[in-house]
């Protein structure tokens, strides 16, 4: 007797495993394979600031056409370390926000740092409105 029960209750604990499987197998799954934003473009502007999503606990780069000569936050909320073209940005609070500035060859561009606790922009490349301009030269 004891052992029709062990079989009884071995059966039912198989067969509802079973069902619960195939109820998972028709229904996708959706898992967030990263927490970062990944790679946008952004303009320099120097009178209106791009936002940049910094993520708490992570650095974020942004990438400019030219080697950027010097870089003046309105709060030391975050550390900046400049590498080649590249400017490094980590947040050093949870709830950071401040304005910068970069100061490239001849221009600067304004950005507005904002902390956020996910979903920040890992890399951001700079597009600078005056590499599109092309001078033109007509001979007559």
């Amino acid at each position: 007797m004891k052992w029709v029960w062990m079989c009884i209750i071995w059966m039912s604990f198989i067969a509802l495993l079973w069902s619960s499987r195939r109820q998972i197998e028709g229904s996708p799954i959706w898992i967030p394979l990263a927490e970062a934003a990944g790679e946008r473009s952004v303009s320099c502007d120097e009178k209106v600031p791009q936002s940049v999503r910094v993520t708490f606990g992570r650095i974020t780069v942004i990438n400019f056409p030219f080697k950027p000569s010097d870089v003046v936050p309105g709060q030391m909320s975050f550390d900046f370390k400049r590498i080649k073209n590249d400017l490094v940005i980590k947040a050093m609070k949870s709830q950071a926000r401040t304005n910068l500035l970069v100061y490239l060859e001849d221009r600067r561009c304004a950005f507005d740092l904002i902390t956020v606790p996910n979903r920040g922009d890992d890399i951001l490349i700079v597009k600078d409105p005056k590499d599109d301009q092309i001078e033109v030269k007509f001979n007559e």
